[in-house]
């Protein structure tokens, strides 16, 4: 008969989400000539680790609530969401019209490009070149794509999710609140079985991830 075991886990998306973010940041700052594939990526999946940290917080905070997710949700946005997990946190302080979250809020412009990928047409009036250099070319999110611009969001993003978590931390006793922001193992389990308990954590092939914001 086999030996049966009753588990228990959850998995971090915000943690492997970050992770992707991290390394596609590495890539770009050793391909300069390609940075820009691989920069584009890396911010929109960042700012989808943040998305999935609101629901991280969502989970541990208000799991009832957050067990219907979507239809407790529907047409609130992020904003929502992240609304209704801070009323959570008391003591907690939003200053919407300040940075990090300010740049945080920016930064779902850019989402919203990449996402619905619209053709970007304009038309100008231009002098003309020889080398053909009147044609612009220019799409609405080059400024969210350099370098620097990229890493500074980052920064923004972790800054505001740490600042949560130091509330979130003095409402609930969950063992992954106590990893600093998106520093976390990827997964955790238990399980109980007539024999013994067994716990444990898990991260990716790359530890915790690259930290590149310093």
């Amino acid at each position: 008969m086999p030996k049966l075991i009753a588990v228990d886990e959850e998995i971090y998306t915000h943690e492997i989400l970050w992770r992707s973010s991290s390394n596609l940041l590495l890539q770009a700052q050793a391909d300069e000539e390609k940075a820009h594939y691989f920069l584009l990526p890396a911010l929109l999946i960042g700012f989808l680790a943040f998305e999935a940290f609101v629901n991280f917080c969502g989970h541990v905070l208000l799991p009832s609530l957050w067990k219907e997710e979507k239809k407790n949700f529907q047409g609130k946005g992020l904003e929502g969401k992240l609304g209704v997990v801070l009323k959570r946190l008391p003591a907690f302080r939003w200053a919407k019209d300040s940075p990090p979250y300010q740049i945080i809020k920016n930064l779902e412009a850019f989402r919203h490009m990449a996402a619905h990928g619209k053709v970007v047409a304009s038309a100008y009036v231009a002098e003309q070149k020889d080398d053909g250099r009147h044609f612009r070319f220019e799409h609405a999110w080059d400024e969210y794509l350099s370098l620097e611009a990229v890493i500074s969001a980052r920064n923004d993003i972790k800054a505001f999710s740490e600042s949560v978590l130091l509330e979130a931390r003095k409402a609930s006793d969950h063992p992954h609140l106590v990893f600093p922001a998106y520093e976390g193992p990827l997964a955790s389990g238990s399980g109980i079985s007539n024999s013994a308990n067994q716990s444990l954590q898990a991260d990716g092939p790359d530890g915790p991830g690259p930290e590149l914001e310093r």
